[in-house]
């Protein structure tokens, strides 16, 4: 009896010191054995593979997996999921990013109606979904909103980063379908947060996770709709 709980306690804190684990702010932060998307076997295509930047915490591959899981699923005709960067093995500075730093963030491809799927060794996206202001045709606005309200109503998402014209033509959908008074939009619409430089991908950013107590969270977001 005893050599089992023995057995117990030593596996327990073994999970517990493997566990992957956010150090820091998401620009100012590090990472603690990360995992990698490419080990995981989820159906993505990932880009960029030239700058391995495919780790990040547990959480944050666990919520990219169902990301892909509930594209595939609700839109099989859809292309898979392109992934950018997550963070480097451990973490820190990436060269392209303010952030990215701590296994927290990811950036993703907007889904799209022609459903061409981009390099994986190019340098840069290959797809600009925004032009002089105005949201390009193969933007698929009604996949992305439902992709967007299903993570953040399944997931720990603190803030997906948007283009202003994205979120503008977000928020006059909702209030098109009368969707303002609708306590799931109004939060979905509440996180999405407008950035420069996502024209051609959303930015995915998750909150600390219970129990990382070296890990810094951003700021809530306020609330409101943001519209």
């Amino acid at each position: 009896m005893l050599q089992r709980l023995f057995l117990a306690f030593v596996l327990f804190h073994s999970t517990t010191l493997m566990a992957s684990e956010a150090i820091g702010y998401y620009s100012d932060g590090k990472l603690k054995d990360g995992e990698s998307i490419m080990e995981r076997g989820t159906l993505i295509r990932k880009l960029f593979l030239q700058r391995q930047r495919f780790f990040g915490t547990a959480i944050m591959q666990e919520t990219i997996s169902d990301a892909a899981d509930f594209v595939r699923q609700t839109y099989p005709e859809a292309e898979v999921l392109q992934v950018g960067d997550i963070a480097n093995k451990n973490g820190g500075a990436c060269k392209e990013h303010a952030s990215h730093q701590n296994g927290l963030d990811v950036d993703i491809v907007y889904l799209t109606k022609n459903g061409k799927l981009q390099s994986q060794n190019a340098p840069y996206w290959e797809e600009d979904f925004v032009k002089n202001g105005k949201v390009s045709a193969n933007f698929y606005l009604e996949r992305n909103f439902a992709l967007f309200k299903h993570l953040i109503h399944t997931r720990p998402v603190g803030r997906i980063f948007v283009d202003e014209a994205i979120k503008k033509m977000f928020c006059e959908y909702a209030k098109k379908n009368n969707l303002m008074k609708d306590v799931e939009t109004v939060e979905t619409l509440r996180r999405l947060r407008i950035e420069k430089l996502h024209s051609t991908h959303f930015h995915l950013r998750l909150t600390c996770a219970e129990g990382d107590y070296s890990c810094k969270d951003q700021a809530e977001v306020p609330a409101g709709t943001g519209c």
